[in-house]
């Protein structure tokens, strides 16, 4: 709809003057010309791009808020509020990445496990490289013996030799239980290779590597589990027999 302005101008606009038949008319003089009210002009992109950047950080700091009252609620015990609470801060700012890590964990404390991984879908249609939302879901595919979905997951999260050790890992873990063993090693290879690997990493190497053959290969790996850092009674004991039964 045109403006109140812009109507006001369309009818005051002047009909041409008729000349007289008997002598010409004397030119008038003009009236001051009004001023013509243009449209705003389009704002820099440089404005714009501020603007952007404001918007997002006002966006940001509402979602930091709920945030911090969600994480107060929850540790008074108050879980439905706290949740009203993220669920609006991930309303404010859908990339508010505590937010959605908090509530994605409230899921699967309650084991609603259908929301979590809607929850978790959601994040990596934003950010399909965000290595913790990718790890969680791909760990709910495996749970659910979902394997070719896990590793779908982390292949989009992270291109083959590409991430951390523990994305390395799980790819391999992926692979293996696939029956995709010699695939399964150089995932296994990469996470070694990156930092300080967990010893699963280093007993699932062993595995694909007794598996296609390697037996003094895999003998060391399993020994190697038993020496890079914390490891549970039950991978230790099957680590250690798989050492002894290879050597």
């Amino acid at each position: 709809m045109p403006s109140t302005d812009a109507l006001r101008l369309a009818t005051e606009l002047q009909t041409p003057i008729i000349e007289r038949p008997t002598q010409p008319a004397k030119p008038l003089a003009a009236a001051p010309a009004k001023p013509k009210e243009t449209a705003p002009a389009p704002k820099p992109a440089v404005q714009a791009n501020v603007d952007k950047r404001d918007r997002a950080r006002s966006a940001n700091d509402n979602a930091e808020t709920l945030f911090r009252r969600a994480a107060l609620l929850l540790n008074n015990g108050r879980v439905s509020e706290a949740e009203e609470q993220l669920l609006a801060a991930l309303q404010a700012d859908p990339r508010h990445a505590a937010a959605r890590q908090a509530y994605v964990s409230l899921l699967l404390e309650q084991r609603r496990v259908a929301a979590a991984r809607r929850v978790l879908q959601e994040a990596l249609v934003l950010e399909p490289a965000q290595p913790t939302f990718a790890l969680a879901l791909a760990r709910i595919h495996a749970a659910e013996r979902d394997y070719a979905a896990a590793l779908a997951v982390i292949d989009r999260a992270a291109p083959i030799g590409e991430g951390s050790a523990d994305l390395q890992a799980f790819r391999g873990a992926m692979l293996q239980r696939l029956g995709r063993h010699e695939e399964a090693l150089v995932a296994y290879q990469n996470a070694v290779r990156e930092g300080t690997p967990p010893a699963t990493a280093w007993i699932g190497y062993a595995i694909s590597l007794e598996a296609v053959g390697r037996r003094s290969e895999a003998a060391q790996a399993y020994r190697r589990a038993l020496t890079v850092g914390p490891i549970a009674a039950e991978a230790r004991e099957y680590a250690e027999s798989r050492a002894r039964a290879l050597e």
